[in-house]
């Protein structure tokens, strides 16, 4: 796993975190079977996630999205081929109120709704590893630190260790362009015509100034947090590394202009023997653009899950019909 080198003339951290947007690649991937999972909290809302199937020894790795993302964003779409490449059968999840999983859910995700995953991978009934990206990030460490037996593996890419402060390092980096960038996102999720939320909930989604705004008003409330200090010091994936005894590869660059350097020069990462930290000196906030069209961290992840999870020598024919109701 070499340390990562940023394409010519994109070592820029802001370039590196934009570049799919001022040239994007469209990435090809081969058809899907769509499973839907009826979430377990009496909500009614159920989750989209696409299955792509391949050697059926190998995990099914589970790609959660970060923050605004869908099962359709680019890094988890480069992810995907790279994964399907290597023999690995991928199941992309659109989270509770994202994507087209916000055609069947009112209620909306957040970083540290683990449940939901827990959900999906008891739904699919596989042997499984996630792989995360920022707030999906975040939420795969907790994941793996609350010891879910199916999990075999995990890797986290351009994680929030520290919730509280990363929305304080977003409302003032770059002007604060990113954090306006991800509020237009969360409004665009929260105002969907599937979304429940009363007339006061609304004009509060409305006119959120800040990530911190909009979680004191929205996400902390409904998920019965007192305000987004509470909701930050409980799902904070730096609490939960000390108890992860799964693989764990954790990705992130020094440079991250979204996510500050801090937290993860606060961890002593000796003591947890389970994860292993990959801190590069660039990439940005999921960029690692490299020499080549995929980001680095798409070999990154394969050659991390080759080397931590043997292949199932017994493992059968599978079937993606599990709990597919249909939409």
């Amino acid at each position: 796993m070499d340390d990562f080198v940023p394409r010519r003339g994109w070592s820029n951290p802001h370039l590196q975190t934009v570049r799919s947007r001022i040239r994007p690649i469209k990435v090809q991937l081969p058809p899907s079977d769509e499973v839907v999972v009826t979430l377990p909290d009496g909500s009614g809302d159920r989750l989209a996630v696409q299955v792509h199937e391949a050697d059926p020894s190998q995990p099914l790795v589970i790609i959660v999205h970060g923050l605004g993302g869908t099962a359709e964003s680019d890094y988890v779409r480069f992810t995907t081929a790279g994964l399907l490449a290597a023999g690995f059968p991928v199941a992309r999840v659109d989270l509770r109120g994202a994507g087209m999983s916000g055609e069947v859910s009112a209620g909306s995700y957040h970083g540290g709704r683990t449940e939901d995953l827990r959900a999906v991978v008891d739904t699919l009934g596989r042997r499984s590893a996630v792989v995360g990206f920022s707030l999906g990030a975040n939420a795969t460490i907790k994941l793996l630190g609350e010891h879910s037996p199916a999990v075999v593996a995990g890797v986290a890419v351009s994680a929030p260790l520290d919730l509280a402060v990363g929305a304080e390092h977003l409302h003032h980096i770059a002007g604060g362009w990113y954090e306006r960038f991800l509020l237009r996102r969360l409004r665009a999720e929260s105002l969907r015509p599937a979304a429940r939320y009363t007339p006061e909930e609304r004009a509060a989604i409305l006119s959120a100034k800040s990530i911190v705004d909009f979680d004191n008003a929205i996400t902390a409330p409904r998920n019965g947090w007192r305000d987004a200090a509470e909701y930050y010091r409980v799902n904070s994936a730096i609490r939960y590394l000390d108890s992860v005894q799964q693989p764990l590869l954790v990705i992130h660059a020094k440079d991250d202009p979204m996510i500050p350097l801090g937290p993860y020069e606060s961890v002593d990462w000796n003591a947890f023997p389970a994860v292993r930290l990959v801190l590069t000196e660039h990439g940005g906030h999921v960029g690692f653009h490299g020499r080549d069209d995929a980001p680095w961290y798409v070999g990154a992840i394969v050659e991390f899950l080759r080397s931590s999870v043997s292949p199932d020598p017994d493992a059968g024919g599978r079937s993606s019909n599990a709990g597919r109701p249909g939409r």
